[in-house]
């Protein structure tokens, strides 16, 4: 696919790294020469200096009917911009415009009309560390039909009752529920599991349900956590700012931040919200602020050394629990094992949310998970994948590389059993280990 991307600083250039290991054909236009060097010379891609909201410079990408556009500069701006000009000037396919929460939010539909979707990388972000706030225990939360259905991944741990037995025993202990475990993260592999596979103690596991049984389902895999109450919040730039506005009225929230003139800025807009105006790497200060009380630390500052140090120093300190925000690959690798809890990676988020507009058929949602180890997507049963229609879950023979655990029907989640017929209209879920999969699959069926 050809894919057009303008921007490649922290979030352009990371999901033009990311896309072109899927065998897209990707062009990143970008005016800053440095932000070029980053990813010029990458299988796959190809690097354009200059203005992106300049005609004669998207002239150059040479767009056409099936060219996918993303606008991911870091200004607000020149995204809206480069959408008008792009709908108005060329042939092209579907337009991804990036925003930032300013005023543009509530009128971006009405001056840019040709754009197909609207993406805020940070109002994502944040959203998927509230879903962690409010169900303790969760290392991953994932929306699914229309946030009716969760994806949530847990570690398994020797007080979970169905930790040491089988998958299936599960039905023995939620008899008037039905849940489904399609995957299971093991020693670096995933695994596409079945009712005879035993939970192992440090199993990362994989269920699907309803907001309601998620505690349900992860009593099976660990004890319960209890409630998170004090949140603190280190850095309050963009991402700080936006999670301590959604959090403040459901937990005790503390804004840590080192620049005086942004704890400034900050105290008009988060009103009713503690900002602290210190250094979030001195040991001194963490102490004195009583950080054993924390329940939850959270590192979103631009820095991920910044991140990551804060993180095990407050660990260390007595905080029960870490998520921290690490946006360089390279740097997530070397921090995966330690004592850091959570690890929020911001362009696995950002991509998963643009996979809908890459992955065949009518897709409603596609997340990636563990790096890209694994996906995980909402499809919908139409006339691009007719030959579904009428089959049964075992007429389809899958294999240990793909798991279809649940499919909505009429707003109802049904997990499905191998005698479960597929119907026009469904939305199945669908867990596959690689890209190459799901296009067999579709091929197949289409």
């Amino acid at each position: 696919m050809r894919i057009v991307i303008l921007g490649a600083g922290s979030i352009g250039g990371s999901v033009a790294n990311e896309l072109s290991s899927e065998e897209n054909d990707i062009i990143v236009i970008d005016n800053n020469e440095k932000n070029l060097e980053k990813i010029n010379g990458k299988e796959g891609i190809i690097v354009i200096q200059g203005n992106a909201s300049s005609p004669k410079t998207l002239s150059k990408a040479g767009f056409d009917s099936q060219t996918l556009l993303l606008c991911l500069t870091d200004v607000e701006e020149t995204n809206i911009l480069a959408s008008i000009v792009a709908r108005s000037q060329f042939e092209i396919g579907k337009i991804v415009c990036r925003l930032t929460g300013s005023a543009y939010t509530n009128i971006s539909d009405e001056i840019a009309s040709g754009v197909d979707y609207f993406i805020n990388p940070e109002d994502l972000i944040t959203n998927e560390i509230k879903d962690l706030l409010v169900h303790p225990g969760a290392l991953e939360v994932l929306d699914f039909d229309e946030n009716r259905t969760k994806l949530v991944s847990v570690y398994a741990k020797k007080t979970g009752l169905l930790v040491g037995r089988q998958i299936k025993e599960l039905k023995k202990d939620l008899p008037d529920y039905e849940t489904r475990i399609p995957a299971i993260y093991r020693e670096d592999e995933f695994l596409i599991p079945n009712g005879d596979t035993v939970i192992n103690e440090e199993d990362e596991v994989y269920f699907i349900a309803d907001e309601n049984h998620i505690e349900d389902v992860t009593r099976e895999l660990q004890q319960l956590e209890d409630k998170y109450k004090n949140i603190y919040i280190a850095g309050c730039g963009n991402l700080g700012k936006l999670l301590a506005k959604k959090t403040n009225n459901d937990f005790n929230v503390k804004v840590i931040e080192k620049d005086p003139d942004q704890c400034e800025k900050s105290s008009e807009d988060l009103d009713g919200v503690l900002i602290l105006n210190a250094d979030v790497a001195d040991k001194d200060f963490l102490a004195s602020e009583n950080i054993e009380n924390c329940d939850v630390f959270i590192a979103v500052t631009q820095d991920d050394e910044t991140n990551v140090l804060c993180s095990m120093m407050a660990k260390k300190l007595g905080a029960k629990k870490t998520i921290t925000i690490v946006n360089k690959e390279a740097y997530l690798d070397l921090v995966e094992g330690n004592d850091l809890d959570i690890i929020i990676f911001p362009v696995q988020i950002t991509v998963s949310h643009i996979l809908k507009y890459i992955r065949k058929g009518s897709v409603f949602n596609a997340h990636k998970v563990k790096k890209g180890a694994a996906e995980v997507m909402e499809l919908n049963v139409d006339s691009s994948i007719k030959n579904l229609i009428g089959k049964s879950i075992q007429e389809l023979n899958l294999n240990g590389d793909m798991n279809i655990p649940c499919l909505i029907r009429d707003e109802e989640a049904i997990m499905a059993h191998s005698s479960t017929l597929i119907q026009e209209r469904d939305h199945l879920l669908i867990f596959y280990k690689d890209k190459s999969v799901f296009d067999s699959f579709y091929n197949k069926y289409k």
